[in-house]
């Protein structure tokens, strides 16, 4: 019979499997241990066992949502029954939010005694103070990337433990990028754009043409341009990216680390992207354009923020351009970059703000803290481990 310790990860988004891959690792490091759950890709690549892929589990905008949310009750379910048959000794919840604190709301009723880590706690970026009472009654520990996060969640009654930000260590090598350039024949003198246009298929729906025509016309101001596009491993392509990938001037590359050390300028969809240029000092321009419906949606929500770029909302101030919805069309995109290309002192005041975010992130190390953190929470099943808090320090240069 296997005595290891099981630890069941659920994520639902590419950001998510990211970091969820990241933890995995230090935890397969630190300690004999079965990882299992509902993830993908990169979670299998770190030896976890997906009982679920949740790769295109994540949703943007109502109507989408409503229409996923027959196929995620059924996929909750059978998360329900496997956590009632392998009573898993720790059950870590990474972001994900709409759907993970139902399950954590229904594994409470039916396994009482189950043991909870929230990683990325639900919209741990806000700022704005909120009531997050009811996490308290559904996780044992909350381990959140961001300081004034776990000032909040502690605030509410909730064990909360700032971690520090996984971006971080993820851009502490910069050698591969010079290595990439040249096996691309990149040349020094000559700009490289990074194009990132989301995770989810109606991001890249309805940013990617935008991006796509952007790159025409900048060449026709720019000759000597070149650009990355960024591509979803194990996601079938579509007919952007294949068009992408036919285009002399475009380079398709999966690996979102390279293209944005190997960028002059990042040009992205909002999300953990906007961080990881932000961790790595690069000059970037954020941009979000939705559906008719989302844009509809958009105008009756309050988002909880004035800025969307999260290194304005670290920050709280306006340090990367922000384009959301019509002005993300390719006059403005193509104006936008030219602007921060030819503008060498926005550029340098750009990266000296950004290395100032970089900061609030958090010292390297995330995810072996949140390991640590979750071996303790099943070491004594009795106690709590005591809180702890990322040192505030400069990043790696």
């Amino acid at each position: 019979m296997n005595q290891q310790p099981e630890l069941f990860f659920v994520t639902g988004e590419l950001s998510g499997d990211i970091h969820a891959a990241g933890l995995a690792r230090e935890l397969a490091r630190m300690a004999d241990v079965r990882l299992t759950g509902a993830g993908g890709p990169h979670m299998r690549q770190a030896g976890v066992i997906t009982d679920f892929d949740s790769t295109n589990w994540g949703t943007i905008g109502l109507p989408q949502a409503i229409r996923k949310i027959p196929y995620l009750l059924l996929q909750k379910k059978r998360i329900i029954n496997i956590i009632k048959q392998r009573q898993p000794a720790l059950l870590i919840l990474i972001d994900f939010g709409a759907f993970n604190v139902r399950l954590a709301r229904t594994v409470r009723q039916v396994c009482p005694n189950q043991r909870f880590m929230y990683y990325f706690p639900p919209s741990s970026w806000r700022r704005r103070p909120h009531d997050w009472s009811f996490l308290a009654e559904l996780v044992d520990v909350a381990a959140t990337p961001f300081k004034w996060s776990a000032q909040q969640l502690r605030s509410c009654g909730i064990a909360a433990h700032w971690v520090g930000h996984p971006v971080v260590d993820r851009f502490s090598n910069r050698q591969e990028a010079a290595d990439f350039r040249r096996e691309q024949n990149l040349p020094d003198g000559d700009p490289v754009v990074g194009l990132m246009p989301g995770s989810r298929n109606v991001e890249r729906n309805c940013i990617g043409p935008q991006l796509l025509a952007t790159t025409e016309l900048l060449r026709s101001q720019l000759p000597q341009v070149r650009f990355l596009w960024s591509v979803l491993r194990e996601v079938q392509s579509n007919k952007l990216d294949r068009r992408a990938a036919t285009t002399d001037h475009i380079t398709p590359l999966a690996d979102s680390r390279t293209l944005i050390l190997a960028s002059d300028i990042v040009v992205t969809a909002s999300g953990t992207a906007t961080l990881e240029a932000t961790a790595a000092l690069r000059p970037l321009i954020m941009v979000y354009r939705g559906t008719l419906a989302m844009q509809i949606q958009a105008r009756f929500m309050d988002f909880g923020t004035e800025y969307f770029a999260m290194p304005n909302i670290i920050a709280q101030q306006r340090i990367v351009p922000e384009l959301i919805q019509n002005e993300v069309n390719p006059q403005r995109l193509c104006q936008e970059v030219l602007n921060l290309h030819t503008d060498r002192v926005w550029q340098e005041q750009m990266k000296q703000q950004l290395a100032k975010v970089r900061i609030e992130l958090g010292p390297p190390g995330a995810a072996r803290r949140t390991a640590q953190l979750a071996l303790a929470l099943i070491a004594d099943r009795d106690k709590l481990p005591p809180v702890q808090t990322a040192t505030v320090g400069e990043g790696p240069q």
